[in-house]
């Protein structure tokens, strides 16, 4: 039945203006992709143990597309603020993830990054400053596409492999956890997720 639905929202997609489209989607339960699904449920899992001050970054609404946000998988944390390049959708600081001068160095026990870092031109920069308010065993967070449409254009930049991930983190960190995200298709899965501490 899903895959017959499936078709049908294919055929007809073009016809369609966007918000009846979405609204469509909503109605068949259609609107939540295996790989929001399967993100969702490693983040929980892995986020339940994290403690301390926690900063999401990228956060915009928080809002995991499954009825709860992303602040509840962190259940044993301190503190957990949310900050984006804007916060008109209700993140609470306004930060450009490349330089995050009005963060102080070791600020954060936790940085939740999901789903950013493709759309950074200079991501090598929005990578050390995450570093760089991360405390030293602090605990980072890191989805990354591998096998996702083209979104959010014309920001949308890269895309990252296991092997490039691992090659990203080496210098500061320990990868405790690199998992792909819905392997419905063998050997290219739809993103990868990290849990990763801080030397």
């Amino acid at each position: 039945m899903r895959m017959f639905l499936f078709r049908l929202k294919e055929r007809f997609k073009h016809l369609l203006p966007v918000w009846l489209k979405i609204k469509i989607l909503e109605l068949l339960g259609l609107h939540i992709t295996r790989n929001r699904r399967e993100t969702n449920a490693w983040l929980r899992q892995h986020a339940a143990d994290v403690t301390g001050d926690v900063i999401s970054l990228g956060a915009g609404s928080d809002s995991d597309k499954q009825g709860r946000r992303y602040r509840d998988y962190f259940v044993a944390a301190a503190s957990y603020v949310t900050a984006d390049l804007s916060t008109e959708r209700g993140a609470q600081l306004q930060v450009d993830i490349r330089r995050m001068p009005e963060i102080a160095d070791g600020s954060y026990d936790a940085v939740l990054c999901g789903n950013v870092l493709e759309h950074v031109d200079d991501f090598l920069s929005a990578l050390a400053e995450i570093t760089r308010i991360l405390k030293p065993g602090g605990i980072l967070l890191l989805g990354l596409p591998f096998r996702q449409g083209l979104h959010l254009e014309p920001h949308d930049y890269w895309r990252f492999t296991e092997h490039g991930i691992r090659y990203l983190l080496k210098d500061h960190y320990e990868i405790l956890r690199l998992d792909p995200i819905d392997y419905s298709v063998p050997h290219f899965p739809a993103s990868y997720w990290v849990k990763a501490r801080k030397r």
